[in-house]
């Protein structure tokens, strides 16, 4: 990294242009801090998020306590948790791991677009307004104050996409092997990641003499078990007396079950269902054109077309225009293949390159009209300052989810009809009520679970009673009177003086048995919602 540092504050071998980089250098920090206060200050009120408020407050769990993520696992997260609740700061844990998992790798991204820009453009104000436009877009802005995992992976995959262009432009060896190891890295956070080996796959052909030698293999080699082993971390979490939850997986897990879950079978379904239907392509072209409304959609066609036009050139900024087009194509594939339901969330690490890409191609294409070059750079720097304005006061305007879930989740357990209750809710109440269960804020005597969880809890119970908050709650009741004929379940509304999440008391008994609590009646059972 200080080899890397010194090539940048000199520019690398063009001595010429030091001045211009040392300038890029400094503007990439000041677009870094400026991203730290701007999305610290937007960041989602509270636990959970707008785009998908189950994962993002497990996430924030990790702000306070050990637990096992869905599967893949992500390690990287794991650890980064870890150092979050060594460093014991006076604030919010929920605010703490937002900031560090989603605030920090914008920042970082945003910053790293930048250096891209220049290092294809030679021109400020361009690089500058990249920078600009892609912190201020839609998703971007979402996902960077959220607790979510792909804003670290699109840090991750700028980054590397950087490094090999520097590869590509200096020869360096060097700048290969720093590639390879932030892309090892990077499969710690999200395994989706290996839709971007293609690209080294490419350079390693087109550059096989520099790079298949017995060093920089020896290397390369290196950093991928180095990477991999993040995924010792995650079996030593798995099998740590301390971590307090798992969601899909027991704990400690049967060694295959450990296998199982980093390979992500609880969501094979998902795996190939994109196919299916239209709706992941519509989604995706959908998060592409209000990225920037009116703006974001003719900017990427234009910026495609001008680059493909630019082909006969073929110089060596247009190479490494090629360089970063590849890496939002790599990525297209799995966006659409991938049919989960929240699928906007995966879509950053397409967008996010192809902004900075048909930015770059609109400096690239008018490098010989300095006028024209300017202007445009001038108008996407207005763009995305009117536009970031806009999104901020978007973004403090969202509302917190879970304000008054702690007095309603006592009430709750002071009305339920056995003493040891099951709490079935759906999936985002339940880790919100997870959240404060661990961190001492609820009691611990009821059995909080999303209802697939309650099921194995129920089977040889002589009686099964609790608190159901629909729609997942009562599919856990239909599920109860279809696997045990010889109880009867009853259902009564918990008096609830919130009422967003209104609650209904269950007891299933047998037919001998008087239900607790008085009069009861029977409640039929809403449409069930898809959920993770």
């Amino acid at each position: 990294m200080p080899r890397l540092l010194r090539w940048l504050l000199t520019g690398g071998r063009q001595s010429g242009d030091r001045e211009g980089w040392r300038r890029a250098v400094a503007a990439a920090v000041a677009v870094f801090l400026a991203s730290l206060v701007y999305y610290g200050w937007c960041m989602f009120p509270g636990l959970g998020g707008e785009l998908n408020a189950g994962d993002s407050t497990k996430i924030q769990i990790l702000g306070h306590t050990p637990i096992m993520l869905h599967g893949p696992g992500y390690p990287f997260v794991l650890m980064l948790g870890a150092g979050v609740r060594a460093l014991g700061l006076p604030l919010p844990p929920w605010w703490t791991m937002t900031f560090a998992l989603a605030v920090v790798p914008a920042a970082i991204a945003n910053a790293v677009a930048l250096l891209i820009v220049y290092h294809l453009t030679r021109h400020i104000r361009t690089a500058v307004a990249a920078a600009l436009l892609l912190g201020t877009s839609s998703l971007m802005a979402i996902q960077a104050t959220e607790a979510e995992v792909y804003p670290l992976a699109l840090a991750f995959i700028l980054t590397t996409v950087f490094l090999l262009l520097l590869f590509v432009e200096s020869r360096r060896i060097g700048f290969f092997v720093a590639a390879c190891a932030v892309y090892a890295a990077s499969f710690g956070n999200h395994l989706m990641m290996i839709m971007l080996l293609p690209v080294f796959i490419w350079l390693t052909v087109l550059h096989f003499r520099l790079i298949l030698r017995p060093r920089p293999m020896a290397a390369i080699a290196f950093f991928i078990l180095l990477g991999a082993s993040q995924y010792l971390y995650l079996a030593y979490t798995a099998y740590s007396p301390h971590t307090a939850y798992s969601e899909y997986m027991p704990l400690p897990p049967p060694p295959m079950e450990l296998v199982e879950y980093i390979r992500g079978t609880y969501f094979a379904d998902l795996y190939g269902s994109g196919l299916d239907s239209t709706r992941t392509l519509e989604d995706l072209v959908f998060t592409l054109r209000s990225a920037h409304p009116w703006v974001s959609a003719p900017l990427i066609v234009v910026g495609i077309a001008l680059f493909l036009a630019g082909c006969r050139r073929r110089d060596a900024a247009w190479r490494g225009l090629a360089l970063v087009y590849g890496a939002a194509l790599s990525f297209t594939p799995f966006m659409l293949w991938y049919g989960a339901y929240d699928i906007r969330a995966f879509h950053l690490p397409v967008l996010g390159p192809l902004l900075v890409a048909v930015v770059a191609t609109s400096a690239w294409w008018l490098a010989r009209r300095p006028v024209f070059r300017d202007a445009v750079a001038t108008l996407l720097l207005v763009v995305g300052i009117v536009r970031g304005e806009h999104v901020a006061t978007l973004l403090q305007d969202r509302e917190p989810l879970f304000d008054g879930l702690k007095p309603t989740i006592r009430q709750m357990v002071a009305d339920a009809p056995v003493e040891h209750p099951l709490f079935v809710m759906p999936y985002g109440l339940r880790m919100a009520a997870l959240y404060y269960e661990l961190s001492g804020e609820l009691p611990r005597s009821p059995s909080y679970r999303v209802w697939w969880r309650a099921v194995p809890e129920v089977k040889h119970l002589a009686e099964v009673g609790g608190v159901v908050v629909p729609t997942d709650g009562f599919q856990f009741v239909q599920w109860v009177e279809h696997e045990r004929p010889e109880l009867k379940c009853t259902t009564r509304e918990v008096p609830l003086q919130e009422r967003r999440w209104p609650a209904y008391a269950f007891v299933c008994q047998s037919d001998s048995e008087p239900p607790p609590g008085g009069a009861t009646f029977k409640v039929s059972a809403p449409t069930i919602g898809q959920h993770r």
